[in-house]
């Protein structure tokens, strides 16, 4: 699937700009289908079949049960919340919420994680500071806490950053984790303006 921009004029928002999302299958070079990006259609096969457009190991031993909101109900209320969101903001509304969207397409299959640790109907969390989408989030003040969801117990937390070190608020930070499909070690990387901090998360038992 490829997403193409229609050239327009300069001035006007891009994201207001008519693009198409081709469909094309590159076995035979045939085109099998072409969707405007505030296609009700494409939406709803991405909503309902979200994992055919991210997961290209989706049958793989490694990612059995993807979180998706294709297939889990936690993670298609987080996506619903979102969309009702843009439907009623004060510029918002249906069409921009399709086209808000569908602006996730075409989707890199590594730009989500399969970890179990960020699988929702285990684990409870907030996903504003981390998600199985891996992409730069605000970076929070106090750890990420991960609730058990049949217990409601905390399993553990995650402190992105420099532990003991004093936080300016004055200035964003922002936080990319990477976790391994299936072990309990992850990586995030924080950004401060032009400063990196860089933290390997693994898994410790208390004594």
């Amino acid at each position: 699937m490829w997403d193409f921009p229609i050239p327009h004029n300069h001035q006007i928002c891009f994201s207001l700009q008519p693009s198409f999302f081709v469909v094309y299958n590159m076995i035979t070079t045939e085109v099998i289908a072409v969707f405007e990006n505030t296609s009700d259609e494409l939406l709803e096969l991405f909503e309902n079949f979200c994992d055919l457009f991210r997961n290209a190991t989706l049958h793989s031993e490694a990612v059995q049960f993807p979180c998706s909101a294709s297939s889990n109900n936690f993670a298609r209320q987080i996506q619903r919340r979102f969309k009702d969101t843009i439907v009623n903001a004060k510029y918002g509304g249906h069409t921009e919420a399709v086209r808000r969207l569908l602006g996730q397409l075409p989707i890199s299959a590594q730009s989500y994680s399969g970890s179990p640790y960020l699988d929702l109907s285990l684990f409870s969390y907030d996903d504003k500071w981390v998600s199985v989408m891996e992409r730069p989030k605000t970076c929070g003040d106090h750890p990420i806490r991960f609730y058990a969801r049949d217990s409601v117990l905390l399993k553990f937390e995650i402190q992105a950053g420099l532990l003991g070190r004093p936080i300016n608020h004055t200035v964003r930070r922002l936080v990319a984790f990477t976790f391994h499909p299936f072990e309990p070690f992850a990586i995030s990387v924080q950004r401060t303006n032009a400063e990196y901090v860089v933290n390997f998360h693994m898994r410790h038992s208390c004594t």
